[in-house]
């Protein structure tokens, strides 16, 4: 799968990967909700502020991400965007 053999630290485009594969990016979608409806995908959704707009963070998965392994990859988030916001 083209998001697994990334490496873990790419941030996740499905215009990207729809390009990639050559297919439609309704299709990537598609698959993104299946695979995160069988638990491999993980979507956190993080506002920049009102009138700014949001941005999506994919945790994607070759074993089901748990709720509690689910709640340190957003600690961990918070934590890198805490300190680029500081740098």
């Amino acid at each position: 799968m083209v998001v697994l053999s990334n490496k873990e630290n790419w941030i996740v485009y499905p215009e990207e990967i729809a390009k990639r594969l050559g297919v439609s990016r309704d299709m990537v979608d598609r698959h993104f909700k299946k695979i995160e409806k069988a638990g491999y995908l993980r979507t956190f959704k993080k506002s920049l502020g009102r009138g700014k707009g949001v941005q999506t963070f994919r945790f994607f998965s070759d074993v089901k991400i748990t709720d509690f392994q689910f709640e340190i990859m957003l600690q961990r988030l918070e934590e890198a965007l805490q300190k680029l916001s500081t740098d």
